[in-house]
């Protein structure tokens, strides 16, 4: 009987002992989950923070891309106003006012942390699935170029050339780069008033004012984008920091 008891007590003792063993493990094994639970969110906390600074930039970049275009295209129609009294314009002033047709604005998605994200497989720290699909959906709609693509297109294949055979080949032009070639060259001076009745002439201006205003339209899509997912990113940060 007294071996019976105690070996009882030390099959209890031994059960303890399991039990307190094995309820340390768990316990270390949910301290260690949390611990790497936490260094995931924090890795996210830093990931969305990074992604939100790339999609401010952005809008700062449409922002300046939009002003400066339509600064030019307003100078462009002040310029092209001028051949309504082509006699009191100077040509050489003119022609000079007239290099911002061959000058545009191009928007490059500032999508760096996007890029690394998704080649070294980071973008899975982002828990939210929605918020995740919708960071992939504006950096593969920002990344669309094709109309800033056609713009660059147009302006060197035929705004160009145009604004080269109808404004700068003449006279006027080689004085504009320095050039004293009057006594030589058979180029004529400019008509203003001949230029005022170019269709050429006009169906640059047509292109050059249609393609920006396109662009400016494109980015503006971008842009609404943008400010949508900024705010996504800043209310899933917010709520991660609670």
């Amino acid at each position: 009987m007294l071996l019976e008891n105690n070996f009882s007590k030390y099959l209890l003792y031994a059960i303890g002992e399991i039990v307190l063993v094995v309820i340390g493990i768990l316990i270390a094994l949910q301290i260690n989950n949390y611990s790497e639970h936490q260094k995931e969110r924090q890795k996210e906390r830093i990931l969305l923070g990074n992604l939100v600074n790339d999609v401010a930039l952005d809008i700062l970049q449409i922002e300046n891309n939009t002003n400066l275009s339509r600064e030019r295209l307003g100078r462009l129609d002040s310029l092209v106003q001028q051949l309504k009294s082509p006699d009191s314009v100077r040509s050489l002033q003119f022609i000079r006012q007239s290099y911002e047709f061959v000058v545009d604005q191009y928007f490059k998605s500032n999508s760096g942390i996007f890029d690394e994200a998704v080649s070294s497989g980071h973008m899975s720290y982002i828990q939210n699935e929605s918020l995740r699909q919708n960071v992939f959906n504006y950096y593969r709609n920002a990344k669309e170029t094709y109309t800033d693509g056609t713009t660059r297109q147009i302006t060197d294949e035929f705004i160009t050339p145009l604004l080269v055979e109808h404004v700068y080949l003449h006279q006027e032009g080689l004085e504009m780069l320095e050039m004293n070639m009057s006594a030589v060259s058979p180029l004529k001076k400019m008509d203003l008033r001949q230029l005022a009745n170019n269709k050429d002439y006009w169906k640059m201006v047509l292109l050059k004012f249609g393609s920006n205003q396109e662009q400016m339209i494109r980015w503006g899509g971008i842009k609404q984008r943008a400010v949508q997912l900024k705010q996504e990113i800043d209310q899933e940060l917010e709520r991660l920091e609670q």
